[in-house]
C-alpha cells in the first residue's frame, strides 16, 4: 500500500454519509417531473383496479415498458402506507445505492481497495448517475442490474459456481425487465468477450447453461403472464417493436450515428477531462496494457459500438458504458498519482483550482440572493449555498493534507450534487402540475362536476388529479359536449389554438390560471381551467391575464 492510498474509516464514513444524503435528502419534496408520472400514475391505477399486471394511464393500458419498476413502486407504497413522491422515488434511490455497492465489488476485481472506492466515488459523482438516481425512471433500475450482473461474473471469473452463474443471469434479467433488452445484452456481451479472449470457454458449461435457462424462462414468463392478463398478444408485439425493431428501424429517438461521441463525455462530467487523459494514456500504453486494463478498454469499445450501431439513440441509452469509462479513468489516475507526468499535473491542478474557486464563489450567496431574483421566503437556501461552499473548501484542504488527491474532488462534487439536486432543485421547482391537479380535484368534489380535458394531458397531472375513474379527453373544442362545464388544457395548447378563448367565451366559460408563484417557465407544464362565470373559483386559481 503506497502513501495516501489507504481506505480509512473517516474517508469511508464521509463518502457513505454523502451518498446517503444525496440519494435520500428531500427525496419526496420535488413534484413529479418529466416522465415520472408514467410510473406513478400507472401504479396508482393498478392499485385502484387491484391489478399487478396491467399498468394504465387514464385507464388506457400502458405496457411499453417492463413491469419491475411498477412492482417496486407499488411495494414501496404499500410498505410506507401511501403512494406519493417519496414512495415513487424510493426504489430508484435504493437501486442507485445498489449500483454503487455492486460497482465497488466489480471494481475490486480490477483495483486495490483504495482505488476501487475511488472509482465508486467517481461513478457516484458522474452526471450520468447523479442525474437519474433521484428520478423515478427506469435508467438506474437497468444500470443496477447490469452492474450487479458484471459483479457476479467477475467475482466468479475463475470459478464454475452455479449460485454465481444464477446471480449473473438473474441480475441481467432484472435489468432487462426494468427497461429493455440492452439490460441483458450488455452483461452477456462483456462476459462473452472475456470468455472468448481470456477465460478460454471456462464458463461454457452445464451449470452456466442451466442458470441461463432458468433466468430466461422467468424473463419470457413475464411477457406470457402479461399477455394472459391482457388477453392479447400485444405484449409480445411490443417486445419485438421496443427491443428489436427499435434497434434497426426506430419509430422515434432517431439521432445521428455520432451522437454518443458527445453524450458519453457529458454523462461523465465532471470527470471528462480525466477520461480523455485516460484514453491518451491507454493508446500510448497499448502494447504493455495488462490483461485487466485491455479487457476494460475492449469492453468499453464494444458497448459503445453496440449502442452506436443501434439506430435508436438517446443520451441515457448509453449509461451502461459509464462503469467501464470510470474504471479506465481510475486505472489512469492510479498511474498518474504514482508516476505523475506533466499532463497529469496540469489536469490535477486545473481541477483543484477551478473547484476551489467554485467553493469560494458560493460563500457570498446571502448577499447575492436578492440580486438573483429569488424570493425572500427562499432566502434560507442562501445559507445552504454558503455552507456548501465551506464544505467544498474543507474537503479539498482535508484531502490535500491527507495526500489523497482524487478524494478532495470527489467529496467536493458530492457536496455540490447534494446542494444542487437534493436541496435547491426540490425547493425551487415550480409545482404547477401538482397545485393545479390538486386544486382542480378539490373543485370537482365541491361542485360535483366532472372535469374534461382538451388536448394532451401529462401523466403527472392525472396522478395529482387522483380521480377514481377515467377523465374524458377531447382533441378539439368542437368535440367537447355541453355537459363538460369544467374544462382544462395546457397553456401551450391555448396559445396554439388562437381562437380558443373566444370559443370558450361563446360557451360562457371563463378562463383561469394558477397564481404566478406556482407557475413554470415552461408553458407546457402550466394548465388553464375554463369554468362557468357563475361558478365560484377560489385560490390558487385566478383569472387568466389574456382573458378579456
Amino acid at each position: 500500500m503506497r502513501k495516501g492510498e489507504k481506505t480509512g474509516l473517516p474517508l469511508v464514513a464521509l463518502f457513505a454519509a454523502g451518498v446517503i444524503l444525496f440519494l435520500f435528502l428531500n427525496l419526496g419534496e420535488r413534484p413529479l417531473w418529466g416522465v415520472e408520472g408514467r410510473w406513478a400514475e400507472g401504479v396508482r391505477e393498478m392499485i385502484l383496479r387491484s391489478s399487478w399486471w396491467i399498468p394504465t394511464i387514464n385507464w388506457a393500458p400502458h405496457i411499453t415498458k417492463p413491469l419491475i419498476p411498477y412492482w417496486l413502486i407499488r411495494a414501496s407504497a404499500e410498505l410506507f402506507g401511501g403512494l406519493n413522491e417519496f414512495t415513487v422515488r424510493l426504489p430508484v434511490a435504493l437501486c442507485g445505492l445498489l449500483t454503487l455497492v455492486a460497482f465497488y465489488a466489480l471494481a475490486r476485481r480490477f483495483l486495490e481497495p483504495f482505488w476501487a472506492l475511488t472509482a465508486t466515488g467517481m461513478l457516484a459523482t458522474s452526471w450520468g448517475v447523479a442525474a437519474y438516481a433521484r428520478v423515478a425512471q427506469s435508467e438506474i433500475y437497468q444500470l443496477s442490474g447490469i452492474v450487479s450482473a458484471l459483479a457476479f461474473y467477475f467475482y466468479g471469473r475463475e470459478k464454475r459456481s452455479f449460485p454465481l452463474y444464477l446471480g449473473f443471469w438473474l441480475s441481467a434479467v432484472f435489468a432487462a425487465l426494468s427497461k429493455g433488452l440492452p439490460g441483458l445484452a450488455v452483461p452477456v456481451l462483456v462476459a462473452g468477450i472475456d470468455t472468448l479472449l481470456y477465460t478460454r470457454g471456462r464458463h461454457l458449461n452445464f451449470k452456466a447453461f442451466l442458470a441461463a435457462g432458468l433466468a430466461l424462462t422467468l424473463y419470457l414468463a413475464h411477457y406470457y403472464a402479461l399477455s394472459k392478463a391482457l388477453k392479447s398478444e400485444l405484449p409480445f408485439h411490443l417486445f419485438v417493436r421496443e427491443n428489436l425493431l427499435q434497434a434497426v428501424s426506430p419509430y422515434d429517438n432517431r439521432e445521428p450515428f455520432y451522437v454518443y461521441f458527445y453524450y458519453v463525455p457529458v454523462l461523465l462530467l465532471p470527470w471528462t477531462f480525466f477520461f480523455f487523459c485516460a484514453l491518451v494514456w491507454a493508446v500510448k500504453k497499448r502494447l504493455s496494457l495488462s490483461e485487466k486494463e485491455r479487457l476494460v478498454l475492449i469492453a468499453m469499445g464494444a458497448i459503445f459500438l453496440l449502442f452506436t450501431l443501434a439506430r435508436a439513440r438517446r443520451s441515457y441509452y448509453i449509461l451502461p458504458i459509464l462503469p467501464f469509462c470510470v474504471l479506465l479513468t481510475t486505472l489512469y489516475l492510479r498511474e498518474a498519482v504514482r508516476h505523475p507526468d506533466r499532463l497529469s499535473r496540469i489536469v490535477f491542478y486545473a481541477y483543484g483550482i477551478l473547484t476551489f474557486l467554485l467553493g469560494l464563489a458560493l460563500l457570498p450567496a446571502p448577499l447575492l440572493w436578492p440580486l438573483l431574483g429569488f424570493s425572500a421566503e427562499k432566502s434560507g437556501l442562501s445559507f445552504a449555498v454558503t455552507a456548501a461552499g465551506l464544505l467544498v473548501l474543507s474537503a479539498l484542504i482535508w484531502c490535500m493534507l491527507r495526500s489523497t488527491p482524487p478524494w478532495g474532488l470527489i467529496l467536493a462534487y458530492l457536496v455540490l450534487y447534494i446542494l444542487g439536486l437534493s436541496v435547491l432543485t426540490p425547493a425551487l421547482t415550480p409545482p404547477s402540475e401538482k397545485v393545479f391537479g390538486r386544486a382542480l380535484s378539490a373543485l370537482s368534489r365541491r361542485t360535483g362536476e366532472t372535469p374534461c380535458a382538451l388536448g394532451k394531458v401529462s401523466a403527472n397531472l392525472y396522478f395529482y388529479l387522483s380521480f377514481p375513474h377515467k377523465v374524458p379527453v377531447f382533441p378539439l373544442l368542437r368535440d367537447l359536449p355541453p355537459s363538460c362545464r369544467l374544462v382544462f388544457f395546457r397553456e401551450s395548447f391555448y396559445k396554439k389554438e388562437t381562437s380558443l378563448g373566444e370559443k370558450l367565451e361563446e360557451r360562457t366559460l371563463k378562463i383561469y390560471g394558477l397564481e404566478g408563484v406556482y407557475l413554470s417557465k415552461d408553458s407546457n407544464k402550466n394548465y388553464l381551467l375554463a369554468a362557468p362565470y357563475d361558478l365560484k373559483i377560489e385560490s390558487p386559481f385566478r383569472p387568466y391575464p389574456w382573458n378579456r
